[in-house]
C-alpha cells in the first residue's frame, strides 16, 4: 500500500468524511488532490481506495510523462544488450519494459509492461502468468513501487518464471523521487543491500554481482539454481 497516499487520504477524509458517501465529491476531491481522474470510486475498504489511486498515479506518470534514461546507465543500460545476448538464451522476459527499448536488439524478447502501450503484452507483473519460463529475465526499475509486501510478492513472481539456471538483471531505486510533478505520489521503495542479498537467500538464487549503478541506482544479477 501507498502509505503517502494513504496518510493524505486519511487527512482529507478527518475533516470531511461525508465525501465517503458522495460518489461525485469523492471523485472530485481525489482529481484536485492527486490530479488523476478515477471514474471508479467504489471501495470495500480504505486500502481498495489507496491502491486504485496508485494504480492511476503510476499509470498517468509512467504512460504519460516518464521518458527513459537507458543510455545513461553504465551497467543496466545499452551493455546489457550484449551481455544478454551473449548467453544466446532462447526466451528472454523485459519485466516493466517501459517503451520496450530492447525489442529488435536483445534476440527473443518478450516485453510486459501495464501502462505503456509499446509493450508486447500490457499486464502487471503479478498478473502475467504465462506457461513457459525465461533464461533471461530484466527488471530495471518496475519493482519499485509499494510497502514491502507487494515488492516481495513481485519478485517471487520473477524468479519463479525465471527457468532454472537462468539469469535475472535488475536495476532498483533506493528511494529517491524523480523530478516531474505527476511522481510527487509516488512512492519508490528503499531498497539497500541487506534487503537484496536477504530476498536471495530466501529464493536461493546466488547473487552474481551487486553495485551502485549511475544516478545512484542500484545494479544486481541473480541466477537461479538449478534443481537436484
Amino acid at each position: 500500500m501507498n502509505l503517502k497516499i494513504l496518510n493524505k487520504l486519511e487527512k482529507i477524509l478527518k475533516t470531511s468524511p461525508q465525501v465517503l458517501r458522495d460518489e461525485l465529491k469523492l471523485r472530485n476531491v481525489i482529481r484536485a488532490t492527486f490530479n488523476i481522474t478515477l471514474t471508479d470510486v467504489t471501495f470495500n475498504s480504505i486500502s481498495d481506495l489507496v491502491d486504485k489511486i496508485d494504480d492511476a498515479v503510476l499509470r498517468r506518470y509512467f504512460g504519460e510523462v516518464w521518458q527513459p534514461k537507458t543510455k545513461k546507465f553504465k551497467y543496466s543500460g545499452l551493455k546489457l544488450i550484449d551481455e544478454v545476448n551473449s548467453l544466446k538464451p532462447e526466451a528472454v522476459l523485459d519485466l516493466g519494459c517501459g517503451y520496450n527499448e530492447f525489442k529488435g536488439k536483445i534476440h527473443n524478447l518478450i516485453g510486459v509492461d501495464p501502462y505503456n502501450s509499446k509493450a508486447d503484452i500490457q499486464q502487471g507483473i503479478l498478473e502475467y502468468n504465462p506457461n513457459n519460463k525465461f533464461n533471461v529475465i530484466i527488471v530495471l526499475g518496475s519493482i519499485n513501487f509499494g510497502s514491502t509486501d507487494k515488492i516481495f510478492a513481485e519478485l517471487e513472481h520473477a524468479v519463479d518464471l525465471c527457468a532454472p539456471g537462468g539469469t535475472m538483471f535488475f536495476r532498483v531505486n533506493p528511494g529517491l523521487p524523480h523530478t516531474a510533478p505527476e511522481s510527487d505520489w509516488i512512492e519508490f521503495y528503499p531498497w539497500d543491500a541487506n534487503f537484496i542479498q536477504n530476498c536471495a537467500d530466501h529464493f536461493g538464487v546466488t547473487v552474481l554481482e551487486l553495485r551502485n549503478d549511475s544516478n545512484n541506482r542500484m545494479y544486481f544479477v541473480w541466477r537461479k539454481k538449478i534443481d537436484k
